[in-house]
């Protein structure tokens, strides 16, 4: 997820001041491998037909209607595959997660995850889950082997009825 972040923030950085590198990066290029510029201030010819004219250079058509879109294109995919809501799920699950002696771990996250679900979560409930998660979080990273080796949310769901803790930690 921090990855999906960067890469919205690269993107709205390149958006404005990175059409001007990018020419230059294309240009060297071109020159590079004798590929042939065209000019920047002629007018584009849009579709087949050269004979009408367009008041539409190609500098505006490559910026505007080619650099500009692709980049808002790319802006709205992730937005609409990663809302606000999306992204607090995928964050919350994956701070449950107790591989590596539950590096993930983020009691803010979960709590957050456990917002999205007020059918299952009342505000005392909440307030419950709170300080539950503060000393689940302490015994399970000491207390030995029977949480170390655990790989994914359903190994510690196994553990947690193994060693008859499901009661003590109701709402984890």
């Amino acid at each position: 997820m921090k990855l999906v972040g960067f890469a919205k923030r690269q993107l709205q950085v390149i958006r404005e001041p990175g059409w001007n590198p990018l020419v230059e990066d294309v240009s060297l290029f071109c020159v590079k491998h004798d590929i042939v510029i065209p000019e920047i201030d002629m007018n584009y010819s849009r579709g087949k037909s050269k004979r009408k004219k367009s008041s539409v250079i190609y500098s505006y058509h490559l910026r505007v209607e080619v650099f500009s879109t692709v980049i808002d294109l790319q802006l709205s995919n992730f937005n609409s595959r990663f809302s606000e809501v999306n992204t607090d799920l995928l964050l919350g699950m994956a701070s449950l997660s107790p591989d590596n002696s539950f590096a993930n771990y983020d009691k803010d996250m979960i709590m957050k995850l456990a917002t999205h679900y007020p059918n299952e979560f009342t505000n005392s409930m909440l307030e419950d889950l709170s300080f539950e998660l503060d000393i689940y979080i302490d015994y399970v990273r000491e207390a030995g082997n029977e949480f170390f080796y655990l790989k994914s949310p359903g190994d510690l769901s196994e553990t947690l009825v193994k060693t008859n803790l499901r009661m003590t930690w109701r709402l984890v």
